[in-house]
């Protein structure tokens, strides 16, 4: 595939004058540029200031004070080692507004990439995301051009901002002009344009890694592919153009710089096979698991490929940059760099002649194979599911080998991401907006710490619990896990994943049905370890049978192993962990298993046990309906429900009714008979407790009651993607309605002037508010659908630098809270009910087309009503609702 032809160059003309932050030039290569995605030009700078969190009012601190002297206990014993920790509450990561789309497969480490040219922000270590580690100097593409056998340009291809110690690159150039970078970003793809307008040059580096639907091989593989387009665009100047690629040793953390002596040696594939490769593999450590990156580009036609197999890049770099200048190729070696340096970098690159209007692509590839890993005690030891496709990886020495498959695999890689992507791109009814978010929000499932194991029978050792059935799972698809959030730092969090599982769902089903198995063994799990709650102060045992845990452990520590990281609360006692669990066992059983009876034997008994549990210990008059008990006993933990609420209650009511429906299945005909009485009971309850006539109100006792909650209908929408007849059973249509209708009308309109999503409280939770938006697609109110959603998007990615880091909530201003979130993957329960409910794609499509890019509300409607908030919402931890004074109404009046 040729990008930037000659052709597609154009100009545009604009007697407005346009500021540094605005992304729009005079110049756009318009093949690259053009369609969805998110776009950036090199200078852009965010519209917004945002800070994490760092408000709390008085009256939160004083209750909060217990808290904070447990907390501050627990944080003080690591105070060397904050990594440990398993959410840092009073250090919150700070964003970082430069990033773009990240490098990689699916759990094999990931290397992000800054959205002007440079590599940063590595997560090789399982399930730890090395933020704050900036752009590394070293780690570049570099342009060479010269001219009558005279070089007469030479730089570094990044306008990143790269901090250097002294003298370390002094001879590089790295003062690449942001106004001519152009970046548009589309998941697992993007493409960076940097402009040389003094030789009428353009550099297109197109990134592309193989995160492929359904697919479960080739996704998991640790590789990232460079096709560099260059072109001359002038009419009599010839040149002879260079483009480099270097990287060293280590992620740009300063821990694994020098932690061991470093290696390199040259590879090549035969001159008679199919498409000739050349590279270097460079052998390192990362906190003492080897790990071995691979460069690589293919020879073509009228090119000379030269590789340097080491040059020290904490030196000055002049051999290399020096060489290149003088004779268009990089050097064999710097003879100063000894051969087993500690600090060590390596590089290949492609010299050919490029014509006046011609272009010429170059293919590029980058490997880090890192077979054999551990978590932070070190306990036992896994191995990546890439090893599976290789037989040299046990070694460690398959950089080489992913870069040739990468290599050769390229065409089919992007045409795979095309056939996918294509249907949504093209489709004339859908907004801009959501054709770059449904893509770019997928971020996560690479970026997110995540982690892809190949099965291990030595396992069972520790996790007796395993079944056969859940191991079997694993022996064919391996064991899949992510973070709940860069700094939250807790694998599978599994209220999260209840939102954030369509995207698994939806693309790579094995693999849900893989973690739901696990979760359904876990449920029989117990840990019988007592451990004091740092919010409450009560104590308990780490974990409990017949309750879903909240996570699967601590990268830190041992995942799987230590469960349940999270200590701020007793989970044993939250309302949403086991009904989420049912909820997700039938749709995993009806979409996905297609009604698989062995994965619903599977999950029954653990489904009846827990509902039984439910009915005998939550449900405290007998009613029907479980209570809450007055503490933040759900996902929305700084929230405290007391009573019947909404929230808990709506899912009980989904999870009666999909338990009703499995008893029959199984011909439990006892239990089918007491879970059909309870839900006709719990019904009732429901809307006559919480039913104000138009939404349902938050709880039954506390001083949240009358507040409208986002996400009060959650049972109901959940049920609804899969089996909407079933959900009819549950709730009044028309209360269902008017909820909704309610719902738009002040948490989003009034909310942000109605552009910021849906708030709850004083926060705007991101994946909520995508969810929301799925229950009006299914409720045909596409419109607001869209409208709804458009505020999360674009408040993250167009106003406030948040790209690709989607916190889980933020503040009307000022502030967002916890970046690099797991639940705004549920932006995929909009496509599924699009699919489902809209027919999208289908001859049977309903979806309206809408009025414009973005659906308007009236003036009328987005009028601000400021009104103070409850203020037993508040938490100095996991979940923050802390606000300000006043904040935008989602309470009656």
């Amino acid at each position: 595939m040729r990008v930037g032809c000659c052709s597609s160059m154009r100009r545009r003309r604009n007697s407005k004058k346009m500021s540094a932050d605005d992304v729009a030039d005079d110049w756009l290569p318009s093949t690259t540029m053009s369609g969805p995605g998110w776009k950036a030009r090199g200078d852009r700078k965010p519209k917004e200031k945002r800070v994490p969190f760092n408000r709390p009012t008085p009256y939160q601190i004083y209750e909060a004070l217990p808290f904070v002297r447990r907390y501050f206990m627990y944080w003080m014993k690591h105070t060397f080692d904050k990594e440990k920790l398993f959410i840092n509450t009073f250090q919150p990561l700070k964003h970082k507004p430069y990033y773009g789309v990240p490098c990689g497969g699916i759990g094999c480490g990931a290397i992000g990439r800054d959205f002007r040219g440079g590599f940063c922000k590595f997560s090789l270590r399982p399930g730890l995301v090395e933020h704050k580690v900036d752009v590394v100097a070293a780690d570049q593409f570099i342009l060479s051009v010269r001219e009558n056998d005279r070089c007469i340009y030479q730089k570094v291809l990044s306008a990143a901002d790269v901090h250097r110690s002294s003298g370390q690159l002094s001879t590089w150039d790295f003062g690449f002009p942001k106004k001519n970078v152009h970046y548009r970003g589309l998941f697992p793809r993007s493409w960076t344009t940097f402009r040389i307008p003094d030789l009428g040059l353009t550099v297109v580096i197109r990134q592309v890694s193989p995160v492929l639907p359904n697919n479960y091989e080739d996704t998991t593989y640790p590789v990232c592919l460079f096709l560099i387009d260059v072109e001359n665009t002038t009419n009599d100047r010839e040149y002879d153009v260079s483009v480099a690629f270097t990287f060293r040793n280590g992620t740009g953390n300063r821990r694994w710089e020098r932690e061991a002596e470093c290696s390199a040696v040259m590879f090549e594939t035969p001159e008679d096979s199919a498409e000739q490769v050349t590279g270097v593999s460079l052998y390192h450590r990362i906190s003492g698991m080897p790990c071995t990156y691979g460069l690589a580009s293919t020879h073509s036609k009228d090119s000379v490929l030269s590789v340097c197999e080491r040059f020290d890049p904490s030196k000055s770099g002049g051999a290399l940059w020096n060489h290149l200048m003088q004779t268009g190729d990089v050097p064999s070696l710097e003879e100063e760099c000894a051969i087993n340096a500690r600090e060590m970098a390596v590089a290949v690159s492609n010299r050919f002649t490029l014509p006046p209007l011609s272009s010429k692509t170059h293919d590029y590839a980058l490997s880090w194979d890192m077979p054999k890993v551990h978590f932070g005690s070190t306990g036992r030891s896994y191995h990546r599911r890439y090893t599976r496709f290789f037989e040299a990886s046990e070694a460690g020495s398959a950089a080489d080998s992913l870069c040739v498959r990468a290599l050769r695999l390229r065409h089919k890689w992007e045409e795979e991401i095309e056939k996918w992507q294509s249907p949504i791109l093209t489709h004339d009814k859908l907004p801009d907006w959501y054709k770059s978010a449904i893509f770019n929000e997928l971020y996560f499932i690479t970026d997110g710490g995540t982690v892809w194991f190949e099965f291990d029978e030595n396992w069972a050792d520790h996790e007796a619990h395993l079944s056969n059935y859940t191991k079997e799972k694993m022996k064919n698809i391996g064991r899949f896990g992510y973070l709940e959030s860069w700094e939250y730092r807790m694998v599978n969090t599994y209220d999260v994943h209840f939102y954030a599982s369509y995207a698994l769902a939806e693309l790579w089903p094995e693999l849900e049905l893989t973690v739901q198995s696990e979760f359904t063994d876990q449920v029989y799990h117990s840990i019988e370890k007592p451990i004091r709650f740092h919010m409450e102060g009560d104590w308990a045992n780490v974990k409990t049978a017949s309750r879903v845990p909240h996570d699967l452990g601590n990268p830190a520590d041992e995942p799987w192993i230590a469960t349940n990281a999270y200590v701020m609360h007793d989970t044993g006692k939250w309302k949403d962990l086991n009904m989420k669990y049912v909820l997700t066992s039938w749709r995993d059983y009806v979409v996905l298993s297609e009604e698989h009876q062995e994965f619903l034997h599977h999950t029954w008994p653990a489904v009846k046990m827990i509902m039984l549990e439910a009915l005998a210990n939550w449900d405290q008059n007998g009613d029907g309906m479980i209570e809450n008990f007055g503490k933040a006993d759900q996902t929305y933990d700084a929230w405290q429900m007391e009573g019947v609420s909404a929230y808990c209650g709506s899912l009980w009511l989904a999870s009666l009714r999909v338990s009703i429906e499995m008893a029959g299945l199984l011909e439990d005909g006892e239990t089918k008979k007491l879970f059909l009485e309870t839900l006709n009971k719990a019904k009732k309850v429901f809307v006559d407790v919480l039913w104000t006539g138009t939404y349902f109100r938050f709880c039954e006792r506390s001083r949240s009651r009358e507040t409208v909650m986002a996400d009060q209908l959650c049972g109901y929408w959940f049920l609804q993607s899969v089996s909407p007849e079933m959900a009819d059973d549950l709730l009044p249509s028309h209360m269902v309605r008017s909820a909704l209708d309610t719902i738009y009308r002040l948490n989003v309109c009034q909310f942000g002037n109605g552009q910021m999503g849906a708030v709850n409280a004083d926060e705007m939770w991101t994946g909520v508010t995508y969810a929301v938006a799925s229950l009006l697609i299914q409720q045909g109110e596409v419109e607001k659908a869209f409208h709804t959603a458009s505020g999360s998007y674009l408040t993250c990615f167009e106003q406030t630098g948040l790209q690709y880091q989607t916190p889980e909530a933020l503040y009307e201003s000022k502030f967002y809270r916890a970046i690099g979130y797991m639940r705004p993957l549920s932006i995929w329960a909009m496509q599924w009910s699009l699919k489902k409910h809209c027919g999208l794609n289908t001859s049977k499509e309903r979806l309206p087309k809408l009025p414009s890019e973005h659906a308007k509300t009236s003036e009328d409607t987005v009028k601000r009503v400021e009104t103070s908030a409850s203020e037993d919402s508040s938490s100095l931890g996991y979940v923050s609702d802390y606000r300000e004074e006043k904040t935008a109404s989602t309470r009656t009046r």
